[in-house]
């Protein structure tokens, strides 16, 4: 196992253990040997225990944000199968997992895997209604306010999911033509609706035309979700701040720019914002684990 991987896994058992291991390695506390389970098909309350996601699927998406930006075709092309089989099992039988082991494809589909398992799906029935119902409107700063309210109405663990997931989606979008992946928003809307949106999934083996309409509706809902995650304020500030903490990224949300803990807090003003942004513009590339392995002199 790599150095970063084997240090976050140490003391994986949930979100609070992840962080302490890799920023605070003296206050941790002992190594539990075995790691909070990740369950697949019950509801996320049983999953995020505590109001936290747990260790092993966070350092899955932590992979994905600092990996997939510059490979093609992920979250579109298949991962391993046995490969797949493999991982799922060490997740729901809480044992340690060496990342590095898994391409970014496998664990890509081992995630929409989860993602389509859960109960009534990640936004429940009655969000995705609600979400189709904000699609129909033609005022976008209507659409930008009932988005806002709708995340801003779900359990915090589910908010710090959508945040994290999106905002991947997002780091992969914005970075398609540059590196040339061809995953951009609209091709990333196609590939991940159907594991956010169960009601666009038909529950028999030939699909409805009803299902196809619904599931077009949801490649686009999916589409104008990644476009506005970082200019409009879609998910509030304190779960933006969440995943600045967490990745170590920077963006910026509207004319603010949010930053991670290791960071004082950005400036007001526009002029002094720039200057800011400009100032930290090469740690914004780099992830929370890399500038941790930086910190403490491992190679990532």
């Amino acid at each position: 196992m790599s150095s970063w991987a084997e240090r976050v896994h140490r003391r994986a058992a949930d979100l609070g253990n992840v962080v302490t291991s890799c920023g605070h390695p003296a206050t941790a506390p002992a190594y539990p040997y075995r790691l909070e389970k990740v369950k697949f098909g019950v509801p996320l309350e049983e999953v995020c225990k505590h109001n936290n996601i747990p260790g092993p699927l966070l350092v899955l998406i932590l992979k994905l944000n600092k990996e997939s930006p510059n490979r093609r075709d992920v979250f579109r092309a298949p991962g391993h199968q046995g490969s797949m089989k493999k991982l799922i099992h060490f997740l729901q039988a809480g044992r340690l997992v060496n990342v590095d082991n898994y391409s970014v494809f496998t664990i890509a589909s081992v995630l929409k895997k989860f993602l389509r398992k859960i109960p009534n799906g990640i936004f429940g029935r009655s969000g995705e209604m609600e979400l189709f119902a904000i699609n129909d409107l033609q005022n976008e700063a209507e659409q930008t306010d009932r988005l806002h309210r709708l995340f801003g109405s779900l359990p915090k663990y589910t908010q710090h999911l959508l945040v994290l997931l999106f905002g991947t989606f997002r780091v992969i979008a914005s970075n398609a033509a540059h590196a040339s992946t061809g995953m951009t928003s609209e091709a990333l809307g196609v590939s991940v609706a159907p594991s956010f949106f169960q009601s666009c999934v038909s529950d028999g083996k030939t699909a409805r035309m009803e299902d196809v309409l619904k599931f077009k509706v949801s490649t686009k809902i999916m589409q104008n979700i990644i476009d506005k995650f970082a200019t409009h304020d879609i998910f509030g500030r304190d779960n933006y701040e969440y995943y600045a903490r967490v990745t170590g990224r920077i963006l910026k949300v509207q004319d603010e720019w949010i930053c991670s803990f290791q960071y004082p807090p950005p400036p007001r003003g526009k002029l002094a914002q720039q200057k800011y942004a400009l100032q930290h513009s090469l740690e914004a590339e780099k992830t929370w684990l890399q500038c941790q392995c930086e910190r403490w002199g491992l190679r990532p």
